[in-house]
């Protein structure tokens, strides 16, 4: 289970405690469910809070604008649900699609074609802004469905980088979480070694001890 780890297991998980281990935003989406080989779940986004709470730790929103977009929730939770359940809807196409380039398939088409919806509509919301280092695309953060604009954007620019061959899906059993590969040689396959990777080198051993019994020790 990758969002646990592995000395002093913690037993409940959720947003606040997940490890953000993906290295883009989109790829950390996907990995709120937090297993998804042989079973899946449990799904940590569970309210547009805990939407808002990921974001947050995600970079992707400041304090101020974390805390509007739950007063805002609060009074219209029908509207924020609705939000939840179309940041779970692209949450879901981007996992089908990385995990397919992750193993040498053609995503399907459909999937492509959510991502691509959604980060055209998203181009409409960003405005151009002064900044301290001269002008830059800013985005909405006060918009309560922005978020998911921007995760689409964000996922749909990866998609067109080189960076794309780097995005890996852990090998762990009951994992399935996605990474970017930023090592020298492009080697990695656990979501972590001290996670995913530790687990599939203890029960190595100890099917290696449980075969040859005299070698243990």
């Amino acid at each position: 289970m990758p969002a646990l780890i592995l000395l002093g297991m913690e037993k409940h998980l959720s947003v606040a405690t997940m490890r953000m281990l993906g290295g883009h935003p989109g790829l950390d989406l996907a990995n709120t469910v937090d297993c998804r080989h042989g079973r899946f779940g449990p799904d940590l986004l569970t309210s547009y809070v805990d939407l808002v709470e990921w974001a947050q730790r995600a970079g992707l929103l400041g304090a101020g604008a974390a805390a509007r977009l739950r007063e805002w929730s609060a009074q219209h939770p029908e509207d924020a649900e609705a939000t939840l359940r179309r940041a779970k809807d692209l949450r879901e196409a981007l996992y089908r699609v990385f995990s397919a380039l992750a193993s040498g398939a053609e995503p399907s088409l459909p999937d492509l074609e959510r991502i691509g919806d959604e980060a055209r509509r998203a181009q409409a919301q960003r405005r151009l802004a002064r900044t301290a280092s001269g002008y830059a695309w800013i985005w909405p953060n006060d918009a309560p469905d922005a978020l998911v604009g921007r995760l689409a954007h964000d996922a749909a620019e990866l998609l067109t980088t080189p960076r794309l061959g780097r995005v890996k899906e852990c090998f762990g059993p009951h994992c399935g979480w996605l990474f970017l590969d930023t090592s020298r040689n492009g080697s990695r396959r656990w979501c972590s070694e001290e996670g995913c990777g530790t687990r599939i080198r203890v029960a190595r051993h100890r099917a290696r001890t449980r075969q040859h019994p005299s070698e243990a020790g």
